[in-house]
């Protein structure tokens, strides 16, 4: 019994990297659904869990470096869970109309494109996170956090900033991995 308790730990902390992707992947539609409600102060306890789910990417991360253990399945949800994320909650936002759709519709149109790129890399050629990148989607989450309860000119800055570094980053990933 001693034993088993000690790989479950074990395995849990291994995976613990994982279980906040995973996490970040539960709470998307918690918070799509809070922020559809049409009163103010359920829309800030969306925000709460969606400031929650946003610091899972952050600290999936550093738990996945720190315990040298990296998964496969975490390369690959831990991108997926930012765009259910990103464009969940941003699809929400256009459909009450706190978020014009082009914004959402560009966020998409990077998002698809290199997600594409990736699919026609060589299979040992990596494309990793630029720090850019992972600017990007701070910035895309701050903006979407702020357009959930703010009006005026505060979430049309944040996304001027979050749109600039979206087709930025988007640049940058096809001029630096574009099969040559």
């Amino acid at each position: 019994m001693g034993c088993a308790n000690t790989i479950y730990w074990q395995n849990l902390r291994n995976n613990a990297a994982d279980l906040l992707t995973i996490l970040r992947v539960i709470l998307a539609p918690v918070v799509l659904f809070l922020w559809l409600n049409p009163h103010e102060s359920v829309r800030w306890l969306g925000v709460l869990l969606f400031v929650i789910a946003g610091f899972t990417d952050y600290f999936d991360g550093i738990v996945a470096r720190n315990t040298h253990h990296t998964t496969q399945v975490g390369a690959y949800l831990d991108p997926l869970a930012d765009k259910i994320l990103v464009l969940g909650t941003g699809l929400a936002l256009v459909s009450i109309h706190r978020l014009a759709a082009a914004v959402l519709f560009i966020v998409l149109v990077r998002e698809l494109s290199v997600t594409g790129l990736r699919s026609v890399l060589p299979k040992d050629q990596h494309m990793p996170a630029s720090p850019a990148a992972k600017w990007k989607t701070t910035v895309q989450m701050i903006a979407l956090g702020a357009s959930s309860v703010l009006s005026g000119p505060v979430p049309w800055v944040l996304w001027i900033a979050a749109i600039s570094l979206t087709l930025w980053t988007g640049f940058e990933y096809f001029y630096q991995h574009w099969p040559r």
